[in-house]
């Protein structure tokens, strides 16, 4: 078995985790204490519709709530709708998130690759739509990870009118999204959001899609019963309300990238511009073992499709910790 993401935690000795691109913030002090105040709920079922959460959801995004599904975490949402869609043959960028390859291999599909050029900062480009043909389903991380930048509106916009009209199932991944100034795509494609960025609940496992009410259904069906428990529906009630959480992290994410940007390429790493919560940059191999020495972990990039050996990702956190960070590597640099 082969783990392929950031946060392994489990098997490293780490002091300071910045491989997991989750809320600097860290889990909100409200959702933790909501959930300490419902423990009894615990020993029952969870609400297999998640009404309340739902509601909530719909409410803070402004669509109906039978446009709402929830999920055991986003990666739990990709695979639901692969096994809805079915499809033939797909289009993926590269480098992205890893989960839409793998839930597309579960079921046989075809995979078509847009690669990303690193001349162009990795950016989607609008000769994207000239790889469609014969596609049936396409998934679009946006903001991208790990590169962490928001592809251009009138881009996204026309990729998704060009899917409708060829009748191609094209689901953007907005997981980030909240943590930036973007916008969202909810109202042309199904959309698939997370609570483990934006809340930094990666733990309770919870996600949702927002689509129209017929692919909600289909996908619905490839969900077990259950799936999201008491504990990720409290957390997810909570979380979402707590308005005053969600900009102060923003607010630390906007200052904290300037920092990380701005040092990273004073030591004389090659970076790449980013929109959110965490950073590409390009440095020697082996840096992140260097790092590890040091009980710090970082996202060796190297095992993305589109990426060598020598790109790293980064989390912006608070200032004491990543002021630590740029010691640390700095002091590695010589």
């Amino acid at each position: 078995m082969v783990y392929e993401h950031g946060g392994d935690i489990y098997r490293n000795k780490v002091r300071l985790d910045f491989s997991v691109n989750t809320n600097p913030l860290g889990m909100s002090e409200n959702v933790k204490k909501a959930i300490a105040e419902n423990i009894e709920q615990f020993g029952i079922y969870p609400d297999a519709m998640c009404v309340n959460l739902r509601n909530a959801i719909a409410e803070k995004e402004q669509v109906g709530v039978d446009n709402v599904l929830c999920s055991n975490g986003a990666a739990e949402m990709i695979f639901a709708v692969v096994r809805a869609v079915m499809p033939k043959k797909s289009l993926l960028l590269a480098p992205t998130f890893s989960e839409y390859e793998r839930a597309l291999k579960s079921v046989g599909s075809q995979i078509c690759y847009y690669y990303l050029k690193e001349e162009n900062d990795f950016e989607l480009q609008d000769d994207f739509i000239d790889y469609l043909d014969d596609i049936d389903m396409v998934f679009i991380c946006n903001p991208n990870n790990p590169v962490g930048k928001i592809a251009d509106k009138k881009t996204a916009q026309h990729i998704a009118e060009v899917c409708g009209e060829r009748k191609i199932v094209c689901v953007f991944d907005e997981c980030f999204m909240d943590l930036s100034d973007g916008y969202s795509m909810k109202e042309k494609v199904p959309v698939i959001k997370a609570f483990t960025k934006t809340y930094a609940m990666a733990g309770l496992r919870l996600g949702y899609m927002i689509a129209d009410t017929d692919f909600v259904c289909d996908v619905q069906r490839q969900l077990p019963m259950w799936n999201v428990s008491a504990a990720a529906q409290i957390g997810g009630i909570t979380a979402i309300n707590d308005n005053d959480y969600l900009e102060k992290g923003k607010k630390i994410i906007r200052e904290e990238r300037e920092f990380l940007m701005g040092e990273l390429k004073n030591l004389g790493f090659k970076v790449f511009n980013s929109d959110v919560n965490f950073i590409l940059f390009k440095g020697s191999v082996g840096l992140d073992k260097s790092l590890l020495k040091r009980e710090i972990l970082i996202r060796n990039c190297g095992n993305f499709n589109g990426l060598d050996e020598g790109f790293y990702r980064i989390a912006v956190k608070k200032h004491d910790e990543n002021a630590e960070f740029i010691r640390e590597l700095g002091d590695i640099c010589g």
